[in-house]
């Protein structure tokens, strides 16, 4: 195997791993935008009198 063929081979799958990346995180986003809840918010409380009862 020559040394163009190799350098070649390893591009490719530098070119593989690069867009897999990029779609992994366009989806992680488009999931993130749909969801209405926001990871790390903290829920309210329920009010004191409400829990009186």
């Amino acid at each position: 195997m020559t040394i163009r063929r190799l350098a070649l081979r390893i591009l490719y799958w530098l070119l593989v791993l690069a867009v897999s990346l990029a779609l992994l995180v366009a989806l992680v986003l488009f999931i993130e935008s749909r969801d209405p809840t926001r990871v790390g918010s903290v829920p309210q409380a329920a009010p004191l009198a409400s829990v009186a009862h």
